[in-house]
C-alpha cells in the first residue's frame, strides 16, 4: 500500500540510533504515522509544525509503514522567540496527537491548523484568536460542539454572559445571574469568534479565560472519556507571557 500527500509535523520519537516514529496530521489521511530514516543532514525537517511531502509505504494498511520526507516549510524560526507561541504550537500539535483518531481525514480542522500556523508567524496578537477557534473546531470535529448561539432558556441571543458546564450551551445575564456561581463566564473573545469575528484584538487575561473555558470542555468531553492526561504544554499557556524565553520540548 502507498501514498502521497503533505502533512504537518505533530510528534516525534526516536526509534533507535536512525530512525524516528513521524506523526503527521495530513491534509487527506488525517493523523498518520510512520517510521523515517534521519541523517544529520535531514535531522531539521524534524521539527514540530513543520510541513512536508510525504510518500508513505507498507505491505499492509495497519502496518507501521515508512514515509520518505520532503520538507515543504520550516516555521520554527518565526515563532521560536516567543515562548508563547512556541508552546501554543506545542500544545495543539500534543492534542491532536493525544486525541485524533488514526488515519480519518479531517481536512477542515487541517486546513485551518496550516492557516494559524501561516497567521502565529505574523507580529501581533490576531493568533491568539485563531488558536481558540482550533479548540473550539476540534471539539465539533470529534463531535462535541458547543452552542453559543443564543440563550438555552430563553433563546435570546443578546446579552449572552455564562456558558452553562454541563450542556455547553450559552446562558444570558438575565437568567444566569441567579446562578452564576454554576456557570462558567461567556468571555468577549469567544463570542467572537463563535460569530467569526477573528480579526479583532484582544488582552492576554481575556485570551487565557477563553483558554479556561476551551480546556474545560476538552477535559470534560474527550481528554476525560479517552483516560488519556492534558498536555503539560497546553496547561503551561495559563501561566506564561508573550515574550518570555523560548519553551524548550
Amino acid at each position: 500500500m502507498r501514498w502521497k500527500g503533505e502533512g504537518i509535523i505533530i510528534a516525534t520519537k526516536k526509534y533507535g540510533d536512525k530512525n524516528l516514529i513521524l506523526s503527521l496530521f495530513t491534509k487527506n489521511y488525517g493523523k498518520y504515522r510512520g517510521l523515517a530514516r534521519v541523517t544529520k543532514s535531514s535531522s531539521h525537517k524534524f521539527q514540530i509544525s513543520n510541513l512536508l511531502h510525504v510518500e508513505w509505504s507498507a505491505k499492509l494498511p495497519e502496518n507501521l509503514g515508512f514515509f520518505k520526507c520532503e520538507l515543504i516549510e520550516s516555521s520554527f524560526h518565526h515563532f521560536f522567540s516567543d515562548r508563547l507561541k512556541n508552546i501554543a504550537i506545542v500544545s495543539f500539535a500534543s492534542i491532536l496527537e493525544k486525541v485524533l483518531p488514526e488515519n480519518e481525514s479531517c481536512t477542515a480542522l487541517y486546513n485551518n491548523f496550516r492557516h494559524f500556523i501561516e497567521v502565529i508567524k505574523l507580529s501581533g496578537e490576531a493568533w491568539q484568536s485563531y488558536y481558540l477557534n482550533l479548540e473550539l473546531l476540534l471539539l465539533t470535529q470529534l463531535g462535541f460542539k458547543l452552542d453559543l448561539s443564543q440563550c438555552a432558556a430563553t433563546g435570546a441571543k443578546e446579552n449572552l454572559q455564562f456558558i452553562s458546564p454541563k450542556t455547553g450551551r450559552a446562558v444570558s445575564k438575565e437568567v444566569g445571574n441567579h446562578y452564576a456561581d454554576k456557570l462558567l463566564p461567556f468571555p468577549q473573545m469567544l463570542h467572537d469568534i463563535y460569530n467569526n469575528k477573528l480579526q479583532n484584538s484582544y488582552s492576554l487575561q481575556e485570551f487565557k479565560l477563553g483558554l479556561k473555558i476551551t480546556g474545560y470542555f476538552l477535559n470534560k468531553y474527550v481528554f476525560s472519556q479517552l483516560d488519556v492526561k492534558f498536555p503539560e504544554s497546553r496547561e503551561l499557556m495559563l501561566t506564561c507571557e508573550s515574550n518570555s524565553q523560548p519553551y524548550k520540548h
